[in-house]
């Protein structure tokens, strides 16, 4: 960018339209990619973001589908024009999900496009999606016991999907030939890269209808603004230094409860993080790649300090961050990150509760961190072709100084709807027997948190192979209430085989299930908020009537 295009002058209505036509192609990207994907995760699930970024590849746009990939994907991007520079041409592609080169784990494929405008690089479009499967040990390229990342799938440092605008052969035949389902992944990276061409003929518009310098010039300044807004919000609040602490079940495999850890201070209009108290890095599949902390940081923040903020680079210009290497918040390769997204949900959960340890005011009972997931290696019912499944189960939110939590949703950084009984039973042979709330599971106070939710999956016809893996079965890690509300209940998992014998398995697991299996799931709640002994009699009178309050 020139010192000329630096110097552009803005009035306040022109940035006020076309930073929100930023957000608009973003958000267009979106609609692109969930209606032309191929998988049930994207298409079904929305577990997916797309963004627009500067020409130095910051997050300038970004729509509000999953939370996780906040402040992670331009990483990415600064990793694609560190590795190719002046190698980049119109019409190039590139794809990319190295966790230790700016992507989160290897399922949540990265496909970005460099924008041309007049024949200069103006700015960049990009995707990040979960694929079903990416290679690996296990169905679904997910696995708590694995040990380091080779064993989770294949790794693709950022390299060229398609050339000049025209797609790779040589990248789309490796991926193609390391895959369990092909077809499904090669249809939802052709989607990715529609949604960045999208992003690309819509900039170009703005840019003919403006001026690229009135572009370039607002893009700067909504990351000025972001951060000039994030620090006002600081200004307010009082100076003083919070901390928190969470644990994880285990490392993934069979170790010890691995400690998450969270101080923050707050000066003047600066904050600092401070991770240090962490564990080091696990054994196990729960390390968080650098990106997806960073991300986790840009989600807290924004919701403690400046929940009605877009969200975009400038946020973290206002954040100063301690993190030291080799920890499970930031550790070294080869490390393994497959199940990162559990350590995310805690780490959020923990951050947030550092955050309102600072600042009492904004506390808020604790959503579920629970996370189920269920990978299964199947068959489809109607071509017969190997299908992979990728399901993730909800829970509650908890419960705030407002009102009631939200019952059966995905929560903190997570956005993800849980799959459709009739899409799982038509693309995978698996029936879902029951999908319901879980009567009890929330916390209760002046406000209840809300309800976790009960699953069951049937394996149909013949042996399958299944991850699923989940956080807070142990009950001391279980949701916390705030001012005074209860905890909410733990999750469970609970395997019944095929002559009905019933037994409560471990948290994570990867094995063969036989042909009559169920596997049922009961997530935590949310806690409570207040006294119990303060709410409402309306409320209470509902909670009797709905039944919401018998122990499951």
């Amino acid at each position: 960018m020139t010192p000329i295009e630096q110097q552009t002058t803005v009035d306040t209505v022109t940035f006020e339209v076309v930073s929100s036509a930023l957000h608009s192609i973003a958000e267009e990207m979106g609609v692109i990619l969930k209606r032309s994907s191929y998988s049930p995760i994207i298409r079904d699930m929305d577990d997916f973001s797309c963004a627009l970024f500067t020409p130095e590849g910051d997050l300038v746009a970004q729509a509000d589908y999953i939370p996780a990939q906040l402040g992670a994907m331009s990483l990415v991007v600064k990793a694609i024009i560190e590795r190719w520079e002046d190698r980049i041409t119109d019409g190039d592609a590139f794809i990319c999900n190295h966790p230790f080169l700016g992507a989160m784990h290897l399922p949540d494929v990265n496909v970005v496009t460099p924008i041309f405008v007049g024949g200069r690089l103006e700015g960049w479009s990009g995707t990040a999606a979960h694929h079903i499967d990416v290679g690996g040990v296990n169905p679904g390229s997910e696995g708590p016991e694995l040990e380091d990342i080779f064993a989770e799938g294949l790794i693709l440092p950022p390299v060229r999907l398609s050339i000049a605008g025209v797609e790779n052969p040589d990248v789309i035949s490796i991926i193609t030939d390391n895959i369990r389902d092909p077809l499904s992944t090669v249809s939802d990276l052709r989607a990715q890269r529609a949604a960045c061409v999208l992003g690309y003929q819509r900039l170009n518009e703005l840019a003919q209808q403006y001026g690229m310098d009135v572009v370039s010039a607002v893009m700067v300044r909504s990351l000025d603004v972001v951060e000039k807004a994030v620090r006002n919000s600081l200004r307010d609040l009082p100076d003083g230094t919070g901390q928190a602490e969470g644990f994880l079940d285990d490392d993934g495999i069979d170790g010890p409860p691995t400690r998450i850890h969270a101080k923050v201070s707050k000066r003047g209009d600066t904050l600092t993080i401070d991770l240090t108290g962490s564990s080091a890095q696990v054994r196990g599949a729960m390390n968080v790649p650098w990106a997806s902390a960073r991300a986790g940081i840009v989600y807290a923040v924004r919701a403690v300090v400046a929940p009605d903020l877009g969200a975009n680079d400038g946020l973290l210009r206002a954040v100063e961050i301690i993190a030291p290497k080799g920890s499970v918040l930031n550790p070294q390769a080869p490390a393994a990150v497959s199940i990162r997204h559990n350590t995310c949900q805690r780490f959020a959960d923990t951050l947030i509760r550092a955050l309102t340890d600072l600042w009492p005011a904004e506390a808020v009972g604790s959503s579920t961190v629970s996370f189920f997931c269920m990978n299964v290696g199947s068959t489809s019912p109607v071509t017969g072709r190997p299908a992979v499944m990728a399901d993730v189960v909800g829970g509650g939110t908890g419960a705030t100084r407002f009102g009631d939590g939200v019952d059966g949703v995905d929560t903190y950084m997570s956005n993800v709807g849980v799959m459709p009984a009739e899409v799982v039973e038509t693309n995978y042979r698996i029936r879902i027997l029951r999908n319901e709330f879980v009567p009890g599971s929330q916390g209760t106070g002046k406000f209840n948190g809300g309800m976790g939710l009960r699953r069951e999956y049937e394996i149909l016809e013949h042996a399958q192979r299944a991850t699923f893996y989940a956080e807070q079965t142990n009950g001391s890690f279980a949701p916390q209430g705030a001012a005074g509300g209860t905890a909410a209940q733990p999750t469970r998992i609970t395997v019944i085989a095929p002559d009905g014998t019933e037994s409560v398995v471990g948290t994570k697991t990867s094995t063969t299930l036989q042909p009559g299996t169920i596997v049922r799931v009961e997530t935590a709640g949310g806690g409570g908020f207040g006294p119990a002994a303060e709410r409402p009699a309306e409320l209470a009178a509902a909670d009797a009537r709905d039944g919401r309050l018998v122990q499951a």
